[in-house]
């Protein structure tokens, strides 16, 4: 678990920038899982109880980096407004990519980190199905979170290849092929949601 208080204090975010920024600087110099706190404490200019204050291990740090900005950014996963649609609408904001790509293709490029990545990826899509569950027959249900579970996962893999490999068809035409690849539910599953990938505009 993080340890995050409700409300940081300036030192708190601050110290939290360096052990940051620190980390990046590193995965210039190292692999990633080479990294030791000792080096994080080094570069960062701070103590090893300052680091542990607020943290629990390096993980951690990107994992925060990636909640607090990814998740709230890069992908919005969210349930249609219009309820007649029923449709898991993926917002992909390709500009914060563009803007941040230095340090993302650095923590991208590490497996370990990928690998976690995609572990934690279903939890957001997954609690939207949970809240309709009641709607759901026992067969649709588990159809539904497993529909969800493979074409977020998919969808967020197909955009972070895109995005290793430098972006080389235009934003709309990936989403355009990602929303061709997500198969109309077959008429048996009605209550099933429909999934869409749409550009988030500036």
């Amino acid at each position: 678990m993080l340890k995050k208080s409700d409300k940081p204090n300036r030192q708190i975010l601050r110290t939290k920038s360096w052990i940051f920024e620190a980390i990046m600087v590193l995965m210039d110099e190292k692999p990633y899982n080479k990294i030791s706190i000792s080096d994080i404490t080094e570069k960062a200019g701070i103590a090893r109880t300052t680091f542990y204050y607020n943290y629990n291990d390096k993980d951690d740090v990107i994992f925060e980096y990636l909640e607090n900005t990814i998740s709230t950014e890069l992908l919005n996963t969210e349930k249609s407004d219009d309820e007649k649609e029923n449709t898991i609408v993926i917002g992909f904001d390709h500009n914060f990519m563009i803007k941040y790509k230095k340090n993302l293709k650095k923590i991208l490029s590490s497996t370990d980190i990928e690998n976690r990545i995609f572990r934690n990826t279903q939890k957001y899509p997954i609690a939207l199905v949970e809240r309709q569950k009641k709607q759901f027959s026992a067969e649709e249900y588990l159809i539904c979170r497993y529909k969800v579970c493979y074409q977020i996962t998919g969808c967020l893999r197909v955009i972070l290849d895109w995005f290793m490999n430098d972006m080389p068809t235009p934003v709309e035409n990936m989403v355009t092929m990602l929303n061709a690849m997500n198969n109309p539910k077959p008429a048996k599953y009605r209550n099933i949601p429909s999934i869409i990938v749409k550009v988030k505009k500036e």
